[in-house]
């Protein structure tokens, strides 16, 4: 009898085990569900900023778009080049947003000692139908790189708005320095 009883433990303890074992492999299942929700979700909303950026910039005549959450860059012809300029680190800071605009030559020459005009603000509206709202801007300047092709981050201080509120940033007026 104890050999029946000690064999009858062994089989449920296998079965209870086993119950174990797919509870486990179906909870580890819900969070790679769950992960991959997460992801495709962020994907989507990539995808919108990307397509209102590009619609953006399709009918800019005055400098380029760039939106937070699009992750990607945007050409601009100016007067040294073309150029890509992109976003980056996009965080809340004191009184706004802190943000580094990296801008990237295309030519094989190095960039030249540069300024240009960084709008910021809000958009009301679709991207067929907006408005810019709230826009403040500021002057930028960026020193002759030795490096070819060059890269060149800019810190920017973007007060008055949180990252949130931030639908766009523009990049305009690109210019050499005039030199003395």
């Amino acid at each position: 009898m104890t050999r029946r009883y000690l064999k009858s433990l062994l089989l449920m303890s296998v079965f209870a085990l086993s119950a174990c074992a797919q509870q486990s492999e179906v909870r580890q299942l819900h969070q790679s569900v769950s992960t991959l929700n997460k992801e495709m979700s962020k994907l989507n909303q990539e995808t919108v900023k990307i397509t209102q950026q590009n619609s953006l910039n399709a009918k800019s005549s005055n400098g380029v778009y760039l939106l937070p959450g699009a992750n990607t860059p945007a050409r601009l012809h100016s007067q040294i080049g073309m150029l890509k300029m992109s976003l980056k680190d996009v965080a809340p800071n004191a009184g706004g947003t802190r943000v580094t605009l990296r801008i990237q030559g295309e030519s094989n020459d190095p960039l030249p000692e540069f300024s240009g005009t960084v709008e910021w603000g809000q958009i009301q509206g679709t991207t067929e139908n907006f408005q810019e709202v709230n826009v403040q801007n500021q002057l930028i300047n960026a020193p002759a790189s030795t490096l070819a092709p060059s890269d060149v981050d800019i810190p920017l201080q973007l007060n008055g708005i949180t990252p949130e509120q931030l639908g766009f940033v523009r990049i305009h007026d690109i210019q050499p320095a005039i030199t003395q």
